[in-house]
């Protein structure tokens, strides 16, 4: 008799890779044969993830086709089989399998729209965290606002294309009944997806603001992300933009760069860490 671990190894090998001899012989009854029995088990596999996925990405299954789109979650499935019992997470990979997948083809768009597709998932999901008081900021010196650092909402996502996504994704929601369609040059995406209201909300920035924002989100001090909104836009009013991006809840905490001196960390006491 092999020890259990094997056992348990060969049994999901059979299950995800088809390796049915691998587990079969161990396989004892009298009623149902043992490829029927593992079958069984392959069946709500597949179907389990499959149909997360669609639930997850709506508008890529519409716009690909039910058919096709159950044999993309399944070339899916077994490139990135769930670690975990809640299946959420299936959909992190799914957009760059599809960059992949359809790379220089006129099917790229794909990925964009799945890349929007679970911006919304993780939004969604997002935990809720207090938004930056503005009085905040006031207790920081002038010196040292360049050396700022801002922390993001978990449910606030950016995402960057070179296709109209937003108006993909709303022409191809169930309640809309739009026929219409979308020239795919017809211009590029800039999107923030943010939880407002318990709703998703798109909300396409400026290129200025979403600079600004992605330089953010990647832990840039405030002097260096602003120097990159204004090498796309000369005319880049900071101020103003941190006025919305408080009052749309997008910033939660912000602290002095660990590069300053212990003077200027003093000046922002009480902001969040």
């Amino acid at each position: 008799m092999l020890p259990l671990r094997e056992l348990q190894l060969r049994f999901c090998a059979a299950v995800f890779d088809d390796a049915l001899d691998a587990v079969t012989p161990w396989i004892h009854g009298d009623e149902i044969d043992a490829e029927a029995r593992v079958s069984i088990y392959r069946h709500n596999v597949h179907e389990g993830f499959t149909k997360t996925l669609a639930l997850e990405f709506p508008v890529i299954e519409r716009l690909v086709g039910e058919d096709y789109f159950r044999q993309l979650a399944l070339l899916l499935l077994a490139e990135h089989p769930s670690r975990a019992g809640n299946l959420h997470h299936i959909g992190a990979p799914f957009s760059l399998f599809l960059r992949r997948r359809f790379e220089g083809t006129p099917y790229s768009y794909l990925s964009d729209v799945a890349a929007l597709e679970w911006a919304y998932q993780e939004s969604m999901v997002a935990a809720e965290v207090p938004p930056l008081d503005l009085d905040t900021l006031r207790s920081v010196a002038p010196h040292a606002y360049e050396q700022l650092r801002f922390a993001l909402h978990p449910a606030c996502v950016l995402v960057r294309s070179a296709y109209p996504i937003v108006r993909i994704w709303t022409t191809n929601q169930q309640n809309v009944g739009n026929e219409e369609v979308i020239e795919l040059s017809s211009g590029a995406d800039l999107v923030l997806v943010r939880r407002a209201d318990d709703a998703i909300e798109f909300r396409r920035l400026s290129v200025g603001d979403f600079t600004l924002l992605g330089a953010l989100a990647r832990d840039t001090a405030l002097g260096d992300a602003l120097e990159a909104a204004r090498a796309l836009d000369p005319d880049f009013n900071l101020g103003a933009a941190l006025r919305r991006f408080i009052a749309l809840g997008v910033l939660t905490g912000v602290r002095i760069s660990a590069s300053t001196s212990a003077a200027e960390s003093t000046s922002a006491e009480g902001a969040p860490q």
